[in-house]
């Protein structure tokens, strides 16, 4: 028997390797996940670690006999064709041609085939769990609850992994999520103070349709000139969404500050000089599709006019958590300084404000947890986020 051993990032490699060097009959014994220390930190890539092996005694090869007519002879002659165990994605197609032949006698190969299939699913479903073999048993059921709370899997393990030596002698189950906490606080990347940091420069947002892009510019100006006295104007550039702007000129009323519309980015020009003596300038972006390519680079037109320019990508909480992560990508090329998360009372699960800013290296500016102007919107809190992590969620949510 020969025993070989592999490390790989995902399972479709693992197959390709075990066939190419083992044989087709080769069978997998176990698969565990694991973590190895590198250059980049962290929180680096986990790997599989595949123990495989082949019985070169029993080995036997897997032959469908399939016929051919001999067209000279006018009579059907059989010859062989050797069918190897596919990969996990050919598995269907191959049942499928097994059965469309109509050969009886293969029933056998059939059942395999749906055995290795069941096998390869249920490895893949349970590899989540393996994660946490040699993590300490203290810390054991802190990690499923950081993943039930939609933390990054990498991103726990590698904070649990960091404090196993701290809790060796730590009996207390409230001591060791207070030391989580500490944790999680200090590798949060934060702006502590947005008046410091928009101050002398124009603050753009931008963000998908639907996110609360001109609710938020609405919120940071009413408590900059309402609530600290200061001087600021809103610009709007957004003369695509029907409404939009009228929104906009509506708080701008009530809070009463200036508002300009900039129809092209000619216009931005001539805003910027006219108002060079405010503190703070606030822009309001076109509400577009992320995934219209054409009209982000519109965008960038606009952002491009001044190197005072800053944009600030907004995401809500209450959508698809699994496509933040190709939302921010998509305004990539508007270099995006820093991330404002919307809509936290629309949530329960709040992995995104840790995932997104430690894997972007991109800290985030503000949070809002409702509609009301200017009072839902408060700047980030390290520990506040940590203990939103660490919360039990309701059945309720958790269903």
């Amino acid at each position: 028997m020969k025993i070989k051993r592999y490390e790989v990032y995902n399972m479709k490699d693992a197959l390709t390797m075990i066939k190419q060097d083992l044989g087709s009959d080769a069978v997998i014994l176990t698969t565990k996940k694991i973590m190895k220390s590198n250059v980049f930190g962290l929180f680096s890539k986990p790997i599989i670690e595949v123990t495989a092996a082949v019985d070169y005694s029993t080995k036997k090869q897997n032959v469908i006999s399939t016929f051919q007519t001999d067209r000279t002879a006018g009579k059907t002659i059989p010859s062989e064709k050797k069918v190897y165990k596919q990969d996990i994605h050919d598995i269907d197609r191959l049942t499928e041609m097994v059965k469309s032949l109509g050969l009886k006698n293969f029933e056998g190969i059939v059942e395999d085939i749906r055995e290795i299939k069941k096998q390869l699913g249920e490895m893949q479903s349970t590899l989540a769990d393996k994660i946490v073999i040699d993590l300490d048993p203290a810390v054991t059921d802190f990690y499923h609850l950081l993943i039930k709370n939609g933390l990054d899997e990498t991103i726990a393990y590698k904070i649990l992994k960091k404090i196993e030596k701290r809790i060796s002698l730590i009996p207390s189950r409230l001591q060791i999520k207070e030391i989580i906490m500490q944790l999680l606080e200090e590798i949060i990347p934060l702006e502590p103070d947005y008046t410091i940091y928009i101050k002398n420069r124009i603050m753009t947002v931008i963000g998908p349709t639907g996110v609360g892009k001109t609710t938020t510019i609405a919120k940071i100006a009413a408590t900059l000139a309402i609530k600290k006295h200061k001087k600021v104007c809103l610009v709007s550039i957004d003369t695509f969404r029907i409404g939009a702007v009228e929104q906009l000129r509506t708080y701008a009323e009530i809070i009463d500050v200036p508002m300009f519309v900039a129809s092209k980015p000619e216009d931005l020009k001539d805003i910027i000089k006219k108002t060079s003596n405010f503190d703070y300038i606030l822009m309001d972006s076109i509400g577009r599709s992320q995934y219209e390519l054409s009209q982000i680079k519109e965008l960038l037109n606009f952002i491009d006019i001044s190197p005072i320019i800053s944009t600030t990508v907004v995401l809500s909480l209450s959508g698809n958590h699994s496509e933040l992560y190709d939302t921010f990508d998509k305004y990539k090329k508007l270099e995006p300084e820093s991330i404002i998360f919307t809509k936290l009372d629309e949530t329960k699960y709040f992995g995104p404000l840790i995932n997104l800013p430690i894997v972007k290296k991109v800290p985030i500016l503000l949070l809002t947890n409702g509609q009301n102007v200017p009072e839902d919107i408060e700047s980030p809190h390290g520990r506040k986020i940590a203990k939103y992590i660490l919360n039990e969620i309701p059945k309720v949510w958790g269903n």
